[in-house]
């Protein structure tokens, strides 16, 4: 068990790390959101700003799916869920996660990388502005949907602790 909770404290720590890149994008995002602002006023609007802003808020958001699972900020259906026992909340939170998350980043993993290698071969630049160098856009949906698949990994294995051993000082934001 001690070697499980390891595991899941270290893809843990992977997540926060992935996070702090995710609050960078975040950064730079405003600041060309700004820069955009200043130059629409002047009339200097540049395409390549333009398609820049837009993969850095692309980055951003796919940098931060893991972190948002990790800390229990998604989606979920919380007026059937608060109805449940903490053993069934367990139960599901390990079958969604290992049942349904992983695999739904296993197929975009899968797909991602077909079109970054498709995008890379033919040396595929930006339609807008012409950034070069395209497939490096397109790799980060394969890193983020792979950190997805990382914590949704590290929070099944943390449910099925808990489930074995509910003695355990194990917490998790159910």
């Amino acid at each position: 068990m001690q070697k499980i909770l390891k595991i899941t404290t270290i893809i843990d720590k992977i997540s926060h790390y992935v996070a702090k890149i995710s609050m960078l994008f975040l950064w730079i995002l405003c600041f060309l959101v700004f820069s955009l602002a200043v130059a629409l006023n002047f009339s200097l609007v540049s395409s390549k700003l333009d398609d820049f802003s837009l993969y850095c808020f692309a980055l951003m958001i796919l940098l931060s799916f893991s972190y948002t699972l990790k800390e229990n900020k998604h989606v979920r259906l919380d007026l059937v869920y608060m109805r449940y026992s903490q053993k069934t909340k367990l139960w599901s939170w390990f079958v969604v996660n290992c049942f349904f998350i992983l695999p739904f980043c296993a197929v975009i993993m899968k797909y991602g990388y077909d079109f970054a290698w498709q995008s890379y071969n033919i040396s595929e630049s930006s339609p807008n502005g012409g950034i070069p160098y395209y497939f490096i856009f397109k790799s980060f949906v394969v890193w983020g949907f792979f950190f997805l698949g990382l914590q949704a990994l590290s929070e099944g294995l943390k449910a099925l602790v808990a489930l074995i051993n509910p003695n355990s000082n194990l917490t998790l934001n159910l």
